[in-house]
């Protein structure tokens, strides 16, 4: 039994035409499955946490984009993951949990096959954001690709209310959009002096911080590669941060970054760790796969080493 969580109204509605195309491959093939269609925001974790409310393992398949994933997640239990294996149809327009893993991203039936013929699946890791801060949405948030402090995540929640990307999504170039309001935000945004902590030990303090990111796979913001070699189930997390540098100069290193190449500047850290903790002298977004976790001066993220097995 496959539990398909359809979230039908993404992807300016393609994404019910998506559903259409895979439904009929599952009912010439005599696939047993459920169709749970989410209402509105929060309704998909509350599918997921249904799902688990019964007893046994469970197949749970995603027709929708990273911010369906990373909502699904968390309706899931620290408890249960070990019960639960996701499958993915992307329909989005970033679609990076699909990229790190190898999903086929613009073909619903080529990534349906691979769900069916995946087995048991595979492990993989997932990230944890933890703060107490008041400007705070949660407490604690699982992540399935990446969370940022500052520019990254400022555009990252606000990348689904822009025009541009609906306007560039019927294209299908909804990518160019995170590059576009990048720019944009960069020389608007206000820069931090942050503290940063890896893995209890190692300290460093960034002035003028742009952004700060914490990766389980490469990329974000629709394949903008980050962390190039990081991978999602090699039991750790992997940190991409710029600062130092004035805003002008980060906007001449932009396309660096966008081919994977930003590691060869100075002003650019890439580490890896399991635990990562920040301290800020101002408050600034923060984001879970796109999705906003609040604003906050310090957070605290940690790593599920093999946490949930996905179908690929």
């Amino acid at each position: 039994m496959y539990h398909f969580i359809v979230n039908i109204h993404g992807a300016s509605g393609k994404a019910f035409l998506k559903w259409k195309k895979v439904a009929a491959v599952l009912e010439e093939k005599g696939v047993e499955y459920r169709k749970h269609v989410p209402q509105g925001p929060g309704n998909a974790a509350q599918i997921a946490g249904k799902i688990l409310s019964e007893p046994g393992e469970k197949r749970i398949v995603i027709l929708g984009g990273d911010g369906t994933v990373n909502e699904v997640l968390n309706g899931i239990s620290e408890e249960d993951f070990g019960r639960v294996s996701l499958g993915l149809i992307p329909t989005g327009s970033g679609n990076d949990f699909a990229r790190g893993l190898g999903i086929p991203r613009h073909d619903g039936r080529k990534a349906l096959e691979v769900i069916l013929n995946a087995g048991d699946g595979k492990k993989i890791d997932l990230g944890v954001v933890e703060s107490d801060d008041e400007g705070a949405l949660f407490r604690r948030r699982v992540f399935a690709i990446s969370s940022g402090f500052g520019l990254d995540a400022i555009v990252g929640t606000s990348i689904n209310t822009s025009k541009i990307k609906k306007a560039l999504n019927w294209i299908h170039m909804g990518k160019l959009s995170y590059a576009i309001l990048t720019v944009k935000t960069l020389f608007s945004m206000t820069t931090q002096k942050v503290r940063i902590v890896y893995d209890g030990e190692s300290e460093q303090v960034v002035e003028k911080l742009i952004f700060l990111a914490a990766m389980n796979f490469p990329a974000e913001g629709g394949g903008v590669p980050m962390t190039p070699d990081a991978h999602g189930d090699d039991g750790a997390l992997s940190s991409c941060l710029v600062g130092g540098v004035p805003k002008i100069l980060s906007f001449f290193m932009f396309p660096f970054l966008c081919v994977g190449r930003h590691s060869k500047f100075k002003s650019f850290t890439l580490k890896d760790f399991t635990t990562l903790e920040f301290e800020s002298d101002s408050a600034s977004v923060v984001h879970t796969d796109g999705e906003l976790f609040g604003s906050v001066k310090s957070a605290r993220y940690s790593v599920l080493k093999g946490a949930i097995s996905v179908l690929v």
